[in-house]
């Protein structure tokens, strides 16, 4: 459909994308029946009507592009290396197993990561406090002792208050332009919480400069254990 407008079309296919998403994960449909569902959903948004092949032929084709496509986020590789060796690491995600596990295999870093909970796996999805518990019992860490650093709000932030962890929001869509110094000062910016949320929470809007973004993770810890970076407790999960 190449006559459609594509900023409408993209827009589109986000939000579908979350509700089928979304109904994967509760286990009401398989991935390929959601990754079919969601083209025929969206094309319909425009009045197109897809029938079965068409979709899935469509749903092939996103798949093959989306996964030549894939990347790290900018600074996450420094960020990685910083981290690595000065406190344990952990993914923790909602998806399949083996499309999170090809993810890690593609991008190159799942040596970093000391666990990895994946939702499929373990019956319980984010925002659920669960998940996290798990995650925290298989890094042999305490939530007091954790800093989760995620970029969507209510499966990430709002999760991992809920089970009790300091919390860093990446917020990617922000138009407040990247840090760019190394004091951390132009990370720190506070957000009242988005959804009515009261806790004020540390927000960045990238993953560089990784002195920076160290600098948040710190504070954020110090703030929720006044003290306690002077011992040497810090245990980082990241999204």
């Amino acid at each position: 459909a190449p006559d459609l407008p594509f900023d409408a079309f993209a827009a589109g296919h986000a939000e579908v994308l979350e509700v089928f998403h979304r109904r994967f994960l509760a286990g009401e449909i398989t991935l390929d029946e959601a990754r079919i569902a969601r083209m025929r959903a969206l094309f319909a948004r425009f009045d197109r009507q897809l029938d079965a092949v068409t979709a899935e032929q469509a749903a092939r084709l996103y798949r093959e592009h989306h996964q030549d496509n894939r990347r790290l986020v900018a600074g996450a590789i420094e960020l990685l290396e910083a981290l690595h060796g000065r406190c344990r690491l952990g993914i923790v995600t909602n998806n399949s197993v083996a499309e999170q596990r090809e993810k890690l295999r593609a991008l190159n870093i799942s040596g970093y990561f000391d666990t990895v909970v994946i939702s499929e796996e373990v019956g319980v999805t984010k925002p659920d406090p669960e998940i996290f518990a798990i995650a925290l019992e298989r890094i042999g860490a305490q939530a007091q002792d954790a800093v989760f650093v995620g970029d969507n709000w209510t499966n990430d932030i709002e999760g991992a208050l809920g089970a009790g962890m300091a919390a860093i929001w990446l917020d990617r869509d922000s138009e407040t332009p990247a840090p760019t110094d190394t004091t951390g000062e132009k990370c720190l910016e506070r957000r009242a919480g988005a959804g009515g949320s009261a806790a004020g929470v540390i927000t960045i809007s990238a993953l560089a400069p990784v002195a920076s973004v160290i600098v948040a993770i710190k504070n954020a810890f110090t703030e929720r254990t006044p003290g306690a970076e002077k011992h040497g407790q810090l245990e980082t999960l990241a999204t």
